[in-house]
């Protein structure tokens, strides 16, 4: 048998009961013991991490999560993961959409074709998107609120900046926008009580 083909996809069911979602930074703060001056300094360290729970369930629905779990091999393999509870919009955008010029690494704006034309807030803060598909998905932010303009352009603020370039043209997804993510432990299981309800919980890191 060959080995798995990674990102592997999520059981469909059941949706999680509980998330946590981090961005991680890592960050100087150097401070003067006499004047109390501070230097900040931003190593561009900044890495999406998530724990996640299931709800307790039987051994139907558990059996799929157990398989997906060995199919990792520990921490080698990848899966495709998105904010359970932002998998759409808050913005109008309604239609195809695709990077309005190339985008290089460290960007913090860039320009969206939305195919909205004039719409107002076509972006809102908080909405994810994904620039990149399978294993170079990656998921950003949109932190403030973007209108369009006759052409159907948003520029948008993101964070984290953009970590891999990408192409004019390339693929904006906005519904259940994914990145690649991989478990924080080798050591993956789950526990089940005496009514054999199971219970799983995982945290991970975005893989780059």
């Amino acid at each position: 048998m060959a080995a798995p083909s990674y990102p592997l996809t999520l059981p469909a069911s059941p949706a999680f009961r509980s998330s946590r979602w981090t961005l991680k930074r890592v960050t100087a703060v150097s401070e003067s013991p006499f004047t109390g001056q501070q230097q900040v300094y931003d190593y561009g360290y900044a890495l999406w991490t998530a724990t996640l729970t299931l709800p307790p369930m039987l051994r139907p629905d558990a059996a799929n999560w157990e398989a997906f779990m060995m199919k990792l091999h520990g921490r080698v393999g990848t899966f495709l993961l998105y904010d359970p509870d932002a998998k759409a919009p808050q913005g109008g955008v309604n239609t195809s959409a695709t990077l309005n010029g190339a985008v290089a690494v460290g960007d913090y704006t860039i320009s969206i074709d939305t195919n909205n034309a004039n719409m107002t807030n076509v972006f809102k803060a908080g909405d994810y998107i994904q620039i990149g598909t399978a294993a170079s998905a990656k998921l950003y932010m949109i932190v403030d609120n973007a209108n369009s303009n006759g052409a159907g352009e948003a520029t948008v603020n993101i964070e984290p900046p953009i970590k891999v370039a990408a192409s004019d043209g390339a693929a904006v997804n906005y519904t259940s926008a994914v990145g690649v993510f991989r478990m924080d432990s080798p050591d993956l299981g789950w526990y089940t009580n005496e009514v054999s309800r199971y219970g799983i919980t995982f945290s991970c890191t975005e893989a780059l």
